[in-house]
């Protein structure tokens, strides 16, 4: 697993789009990702990095407490996302779109529909890295343009 520091080393000084996955272990306290998933957030909000979370993400995160009966939570992780400092939530446009299938970096085909949107929303928020642990990320984008969690 990835250490803080190296974590640190990895997004200073750059934009990243966080994943789905990465913002579950935080809401959700998942282990073993919890705590590297809140020093990530840190590094945002402490301004060592800039980050993007696509709009399909928040409502991701949010379908766990929606599914739970858990509105209240839900929204509340909504607003969380949302107003993060030094964090923009891209929505979905015809503009990121024109990203998708379009980079040769990435293996489209081995996408599913909502990663790619979600990996389009950070190529047109112009994001250096990705940072996510699914695995059709990882077999999609080349490692440079990769940071996961599991190393």
């Amino acid at each position: 697993m990835i250490d803080i520091q190296t974590l640190k080393q990895s997004v200073r000084g750059k934009t990243v789009l966080i994943d789905s996955n990465i913002i579950i272990y935080l809401t959700e306290k998942t282990k073993p990702f919890h705590d590297i998933s809140q020093a990530l957030f840190s590094l945002v909000e402490d301004g060592e990095c800039r980050a993007i979370i696509s709009i399909l993400s928040v409502a991701e995160v949010m379908q766990g407490p929606l599914r739970a009966g858990r509105d209240d939570i839900a929204m509340a992780v909504k607003n969380y996302l949302v107003n993060f400092p030094n964090c923009d939530c891209q929505h979905i446009t015809p503009d990121v779109l024109e990203y998708v299938g379009q980079d040769q970096r990435v293996t489209w085909k081995t996408l599913r529909t909502v990663d790619s949107l979600i990996i389009a929303s950070g190529l047109h928020a112009q994001a250096d890295l990705f940072i996510s642990n699914d695995a059709h990320f990882i077999k999609s984008l080349p490692a440079d343009m990769l940071v996961t969690f599991s190393g």
